[in-house]
């Protein structure tokens, strides 16, 4: 139960990872619904990944999933801060630096979801 319980919240993660990776690519920026988005996969994350307890996993899924929460936690927290940096630039080229690397860091973390969601079987 608890190893379907982290597949779909990881799944959900993910999935709105890969919308937010959509809407960063769009040609026109709307920061709004960037912000939305990320504050949605922020949430997710804090209620629904970080508040179980890992006791009822075996010990190398345990591994796997605190590897990819100190990862994703720490990614999370790097792609709020890239998204201020985002919202502020007032150049062309910065602009597009800033979006470069927040793709970069959305990428980063849709690929820990998978690893977790491909590695926790349900």
């Amino acid at each position: 139960m608890l190893l379907k319980f982290y597949h779909q919240s990881y799944q959900e993660l993910l999935e709105k990872l890969l919308q937010l990776q959509k809407q960063v690519r769009e040609k026109h920026i709307d920061m709004m619904a960037i912000n939305k988005l990320y504050e949605q996969g922020q949430e997710i994350f804090e209620s629904k990944i970080l508040g179980v307890k890992l006791d009822e996993l075996d010990c190398n899924a345990i591994i796997l999933i605190q590897s990819a929460q100190t990862e994703i936690n720490k990614n999370l927290r790097l792609l709020g801060t890239e998204l201020l940096f985002l919202a502020s630039s007032r150049q062309a080229g910065t602009t597009q630096k800033r979006l470069e690397k927040v793709q970069g860091i959305i990428e980063q973390l849709i690929g820990y979801c998978q690893a977790v969601t491909t590695q926790v079987s349900v």
